[in-house]
């Protein structure tokens, strides 16, 4: 008896395991099956793509793939294909048919709710938004689209004083069913730099509603502190383009096939949050556009603060201020000529013995004030040579600074430099163009060093950022 007892608790367990495997392959499963029929028409609908998962269905529209299940008559063994027709509790009363996109560079609610033809509002609701800034480049939103909305696209940008009668005209749109469509009771609360579309009779898109701009993007996302990050954009008539993050500046350079670049460069200490990417774009006839994009930057997580004892001159003195504000009116120079090409090499033989890495925390002498590592610290004996990581030309060579010793700066174009301190001898000149792999320093162990190392640095526009990033890709 007690044998038949034991069995039969151990049938109860096994089949409370196979339901909870059930239940787990229904959620996680990408979703493969025929659309089934499930009709309300107070819910909006959600059509099943390739690689969708129940689960991943539920985030997205924040609900449970219980409530899903429900809302559908459906059960957790029924199978689901690609083109499911899935209602999405929660949303009552918004209308047309639920997508998702990746948010782009330009995009904002304004322009959001236009192409979608809803109100912010709705929008907000549907993606819990309770700010702008939530609206962030690379975000995944959840959006509505119907059969009246699929080909509208945005139009070029009121300038400032031009009257919306004009802008429709120039457009060739009727102006007062142009307001409609965008949602204006009144042409008069049409606001310059804003978004508008028309329809187009073509799959809509969404781009920058600014004239001379056919598309912008922003590379190396998500952004983080002390990283590089590249902006790109493609113009059909000559416009000069800005950008600013988080105080720091970005300057655009022709690049290739009418396209313009821009590197920023990210503060290592500064805060991780959203912060609003400012564009200033100015047109051929001297029109200028200003839009923000909310983007987020992440935590770099560097390493924790480390006390260094060094001499007490060499820190916060007046000659240190003056030796950082001559490097900085050095590499906040653009040149606008990209002279490297591939990922930059290390700058010493030898590229394991990094003795101190970008970003990390450090005091001196015991004060509270905390600095960071600009650079990486190459240490290797007094004497051993240092090598160039790019085509650039020598910018600067300034001997015997208090902090940074005998200091070399290269200019690669862009508003990219590399920075070399501590040497003891500089084997180039000014103005030298010098090539990959090239010997033109000495290591060495002059000014605040404690020990013979190589510090080097790359400058985005004045912001120092993580060397080993251009060690281990390619710009742009």
């Amino acid at each position: 008896m007690l044998v038949m007892c034991k069995q039969n608790y151990l049938l109860k367990i096994a089949q409370k395991i196979f339901l909870a495997l059930l239940v787990l392959s229904i959620i996680h499963t990408p979703i493969l099956a025929e659309p089934v029929s499930a009709q309300d028409e107070t819910l909006p609908v959600y059509i099943v793509q390739s690689g969708d998962t129940l689960f991943d269905i539920a985030n997205q529209f924040y609900t449970t793939v219980d409530e899903i299940l429900a809302v559908n008559g459906l059960s957790n063994g029924d199978t689901l294909l690609i083109g499911d027709r899935l209602l999405i509790p929660g949303l009552e009363g918004m209308q047309g048919t639920l997508t998702t996109e990746i948010i782009p560079l330009g995009a904002n609610l304004r322009s959001l709710s236009r192409r979608t033809q809803s109100d912010p509002a709705s929008l907000a609701k549907l993606n819990k938004f309770t700010s702008q800034s939530e609206l962030f480049v690379g975000r995944r939103i959840a959006l509505t689209t119907s059969e009246a909305t699929q080909d509208l696209q945005m139009l070029s940008a009121l300038t400032p004083g031009q009257s919306w009668l004009e802008f429709a005209l120039l457009s060739g749109q009727n102006p007062w069913a142009l307001a409609r469509l965008n949602q204006l009771s009144s042409p008069n609360l049409a606001l310059p730099f804003d978004p508008y579309f028309y329809h187009s009779g073509q799959e809509a898109t969404e781009v920058l509603a600014i004239p001379g701009i056919r598309s912008m993007s922003i590379d190396n996302l998500p952004l983080m502190q002390g990283e590089t990050y590249v902006l790109k954009a493609e113009t059909a008539e000559n416009v000069s383009i800005s950008a600013e993050l988080a105080g720091n500046s970005a300057v655009f350079s022709p690049y290739q096939n009418g396209e313009l670049v821009a590197f920023g460069g990210i503060n290592a200490l500064q805060a991780p949050g959203a912060y609003p990417l400012k564009i200033t774009v100015t047109t051929a006839e001297n029109i200028t556009y200003n839009f923000d994009q909310w983007v987020i930057i992440k935590p770099g997580y560097f390493q924790s603060s480390i006390d260094l004892l060094v001499d007490p001159e060499t820190i916060d003195s007046p000659e240190i201020a003056e030796e950082d504000a001559r490097v900085k009116e050095i590499v906040t120079k653009v040149t606008p000529i990209k002279q490297w090409n591939g990922a930059f090499k290390y700058p010493i033989a030898g590229s394991g013995c990094v003795n101190a890495d970008f970003g990390s925390r450090r005091t001196y002498n015991g004060s509270d004030k905390v600095y960071y590592h600009t650079g990486i610290d190459l240490g290797y004996c007094e004497g051993t040579d240092v090598f160039a990581p790019a085509t650039g030309t020598v910018a600067a060579i300034l001997p015997n600074q208090l902090v940074r010793g005998n200091l070399l700066i290269i200019d690669h174009g862009l508003g990219v430099y590399s920075i070399y301190m501590h040497l003891s001898e500089i084997l180039v000149e000014v103005c030298e163009v010098v090539q990959p792999g090239q010997r033109i320093a000495i290591l060495g162990n002059t000014g605040r060093s404690t020990g013979p190392h190589l510090h080097f640095e790359i400058d985005i526009y004045g912001t120092p950022v993580n060397p080993k990033t251009w060690f281990n890709r390619e710009f742009p």
